[in-house]
């Protein structure tokens, strides 16, 4: 399927509009387009709508609001029973989602000499669910070639004859590369068929344009969702409910999208809290110190990092014999670890410091004894990048993205229990990640407390 972006207009002068206001639904949709297909011209736009509703000129009101979106205060606006006042009422009732409202209102307009309100009226039927409603309707329809062509593919997609429908999209899309519902339909397709990259790439395209319809920002963050890229998710939504609060569907995503997010944060960081305390518990008999500073910390009772790094350095200073020499050969020591002095709250906690890398502050070969004597080829795979086991885009944004790991031999340092742990992260990914640790002479501990047990 190829990929549809809209053109990016020019800038359109916001004055031209006020001085000579569209005056059919066609030439309002034609306004749509020139207004919100450039960000400077939608900029000034908004804010001439702003001025003409703060003058209590309701006319321009209800046209400005329904070109920039705002949908509620362009039903607050309109008045009159003229076709473009028709328009205005039933596509912002269509757009807010009250459908049948939207059905009622533009009943009959099929039929009218204006091809944007006659498809209104199919949009609407279409919205409602109500099939036999519109059937009726696109056979008396009078329809531009573009509408002709999405509202046949609309009918093919009632038949299920969903490859016609998509072939029929594509035609809409070579006639006309700016119709909105055509595009549209053809992410939607593609999203329905699993074609995730080519979905989000015709739903991104629509992000250039203003104002973002909530269909594409709901469709895109569950898009975004699905990948577990939960910010963009939650952004979507956001946007959604900046300019609707009430609706429930966006608030009910960014509430899941936002309790994931947390999650997967507090599960980075529970591991990256077991990594150091790993780290916290090493002797301090392990470093290269002198004398003179091994004696100072012995008689402070310090035998581990934790230890060390449960003192602050006034604490140490205060200790005899201990000077500015031995704490910038500690604090060198601990900087290799990513580690510093103070670390311990009140509460018995230790602080996780920004520089602190999980990975990089263990003894990799000494926490991998339990696989037994290392090869040297082992040796070399462990140092290697993960991205060199081409693994697949989840499995490696599990291990790269969210546990922050580089090499093969950091995965390690993880049980399988501990990857499994980790939400989206199954059976499937963990037997792919085993298949190439296998080609190495690798493997993860199953987490059941199991080690080597070589001569």
């Amino acid at each position: 399927m190829s990929q549809v972006e809209a053109p990016q207009a020019p800038a359109a002068d916001p004055a031209a509009f006020f001085a000579a206001p569209p005056s059919t639904p066609f030439d309002l949709v034609q306004a749509h387009k020139r207004f919100m297909a450039n960000a400077d011209s939608t900029d000034k736009f908004e804010s001439a709508v702003r001025e003409a509703r703060a003058g209590g000129n309701n006319t321009m009101a209800a046209l400005g609001s329904w070109v920039v979106g705002d949908y509620a205060k362009a039903l607050e606006a309109v008045e009159g029973d003229s076709e473009l006042s028709v328009f205005i009422t039933g596509m912002s009732q269509y757009e807010m989602g009250q459908y049948d409202l939207a059905v009622e209102t533009l009943s009959g307009c099929e039929k009218s000499g204006d091809t944007a309100l006659a498809a209104a009226t199919l949009h609407a039927l279409l919205g409602a669910n109500n099939t036999d409603g519109f059937k009726k309707a696109h056979s008396a329809a009078n329809l531009d070639a573009a509408d002709t062509l999405y509202f046949a593919a609309r009918v093919l997609e009632i038949e299920r004859n969903y490859e016609a429908a998509m072939a029929k999209l594509e035609e809409v899309i070579e006639l006309d590369p700016e119709h909105f519902a055509g595009r549209f339909r053809l992410a939607f397709r593609a999203d329905l068929f699993g074609d995730d990259e080519a979905a989000i790439r015709m739903y991104e395209s629509f992000l250039l344009t203003r104002p973002i319809p909530v269909s594409v920002l709901v469709n895109l963050g569950v898009l975004y969702e699905d990948r577990n890229d939960f910010e963009r998710a939650c952004g979507c939504f956001g946007a959604v409910l900046r300019r609707d609060p009430n609706n429930a569907l966006a608030r009910l995503f960014f509430t899941d999208s936002h309790d994931s997010l947390d999650m997967f944060y507090d599960e980075n960081l529970e591991l990256k809290e077991d990594q150091l305390m790993k780290v916290l518990r090493t002797p301090i008999s392990d470093f290269e110190l002198s004398v003179r500073a091994r004696n100072c910390l012995s008689n402070m009772d310090i035998k581990s990092l934790g230890d060390l790094v449960s003192h602050s350095e006034p604490e140490l200073l205060e200790f005899k014999n201990f000077g500015e020499t031995s704490l910038n050969e500690i604090k060198r020591v601990l900087t290799q670890k990513g580690l510093r002095l103070g670390m311990r709250r009140e509460d018995g906690s230790f602080i996780i410091p920004e520089e602190f890398d999980a990975a990089r502050s263990v003894d990799l070969e000494a926490e991998l004894a339990w696989l037994g004597p290392l090869s040297e080829e082992m040796r070399e795979a462990l140092e290697l990048q993960i991205s060199t086991l081409n693994l697949s885009v989840r499995c490696h944004r599990a291990l790269v993205e969210r546990l922050n790991l580089q090499r093969v031999g950091d995965i390690l340092l993880y049980s399988e229990e501990d990857l499994l742990g980790m939400p989206n992260f199954g059976i499937t990914s963990l037997n792919e990640l085993q298949n190439k640790l296998v080609d190495f002479g690798l493997r993860l501990r199953s987490g059941r407390g199991e080690e080597y047990s070589g001569e």
